[in-house]
């Protein structure tokens, strides 16, 4: 195996699945080169390349940094209480949980203690107009971020984190050609490289606008504003809610990668026998349909082009030095095959899949895992028991069997040379 990319998809409380699968990943000593993280996954995956820059990707600090955070501080309370007063995101304070607060009002601890004064007024007047934009603020989350997310005073080994959001002021245009073209997914890359002072505090700014906008998911989360290299500044929010090829991403910022890992556990659901009409359940059902539909659709995309790299590869003509001839046959033989153009297969690779996901699905809702600990804890160890798995199965790592083989092995091959000497 050579180069690995690994995809992490959102799935709000069940991004705590991609915990125990990091820790999987961390503890056999499998290094992405290129993470791909969208919502919940673009925090893990931050998390993860800083801790490879820093030469630190191994299952203590997985368990200490993102376990830990996933199982002791990503609850309801902890989101719910806390407020984001920053200047720059003065519409993260047009929340519901905002406008409560402000009239006394604690839902989740069913208490009211009635508050009087001017802003308790004013804050009556915005629930009855319905001038808010979400249930809660970005609160939590800047605050993590702020207190765990620091530059790297020395980069051990480079790695490229591409993160996705949605823009909200994006448009589908159709082209010259009669294309459509749909401008909805924002991608930004950040790569782990030795910076000045300067550069590292930019670097970690961004780095945190474009997380928390990935994870805003609609209606629990409002949008995040966000400037533009143009100038111009757009509304963002979760990256999983529209088409963003995130596969695709990773194969095209590393052409050594051989190999991608896709996490799909947060995006797995089974049938519903029955679905409770409220708007949570009714969210999280919906989030999980369109964000799943997308990651598998493209994850079928590109298993779809390697079955035809493979299929076409035999039939083209080559030189005498066994190279691909630039020929006009092998150029109508690529377009036949759904290729652009002979130099477009030619750019093109065989790249090996490995789905990582629960079979059945994880259990409850994507916000469940906040009011449930115990699910929490299950996510986390089905992320982990799934990634050994799914690396066994695409023989990434040895069977149970191959690996008493090779111990059994190694020991004759300690007892003979013990004779020997």
């Amino acid at each position: 195996m050579g180069k690995v990319g690994l995809v992490l998809s959102g799935g709000v409380a069940k991004g705590a699945y991609e915990a125990g699968l990091l820790k999987a990943l961390a503890q056999k000593e499998i290094i992405p080169t290129v993470i791909v993280g969208i919502s919940a996954g673009a925090i893990n995956g931050t998390f993860a390349a800083s801790a490879i820059a820093r030469g630190m990707f191994n299952a203590e600090f997985i368990e200490e940094e993102l376990v830990w955070l996933w199982q002791h501080k990503a609850n309801a309370a902890n989101l719910y209480a806390c407020f984001d007063q920053t200047p720059q995101s003065r519409i993260a304070n047009r929340s519901l949980s905002n406008i409560f607060t402000r009239l006394g009002i604690d839902p989740l601890h069913r208490h009211y203690a009635p508050r009087i004064g001017w802003d308790t007024i004013l804050a009556f007047e915005q629930l009855v107009k319905g001038d808010f934009v979400s249930l809660i603020s970005h609160g939590f989350l800047r605050t993590v971020l702020e207190a765990r997310l620091f530059p790297v005073t020395k980069v051990i080994r480079p790695v490229t984190l591409s993160i996705v959001a949605t823009d909200l002021q994006g448009s589908t245009v159709i082209t010259a050609e009669q294309e459509l073209l749909a401008r909805y997914a924002h991608f930004e890359d950040f790569v782990w490289l030795d910076r000045t002072e300067n550069e590292w505090e930019s670097f970690i700014m961004r780095l945190r606008q474009m997380i928390v906008a990935s994870a805003s998911f609609p209606f629990i989360f409002p949008p995040c504003p966000l400037d533009l290299a143009d100038g111009s500044t757009h509304l963002f929010a979760d990256g999983g809610i529209m088409d963003c090829a995130p596969i695709s991403r990773a194969i095209q910022l590393d052409p050594d990668i051989d190999t991608v890992l896709v996490s799909l556990g947060p995006t797995i659901i089974d049938a519903a026998a029955e679905l409770a009409p409220t708007l949570p359940k009714l969210l999280s059902r919906v989030f999980t349909m369109l964000a799943g539909r997308y990651l598998i659709a493209n994850f079928r995309k590109v298993a779809q082009v390697n079955r035809r790299i493979e299929r076409l590869m035999p039939h083209l003509d080559r030189d005498k030095k066994g190279r691909i001839s630039l020929s006009r046959r092998n150029e109508d033989l690529c377009m036949a095959a759904g290729f652009t153009s002979l130099e477009q297969f030619l750019s093109r690779r065989v790249v090996k899949l490995v789905p990582i996901c629960p079979i059945p699905a994880l259990p409850g809702e994507v916000f469940d895992g906040f009011f449930k600990p115990e699910l929490m804890l299950h996510y986390i160890q089905q992320g982990y028991t799934d990634t050994l798995s799914a690396l066994r199965h695409a023989e990434i790592l040895p069977a149970p069997a191959q690996i008493e083989t090779i111990i059994e092995r190694k020991r004759r091959t300690t007892k003979r040379r013990a004779a020997e000497a």
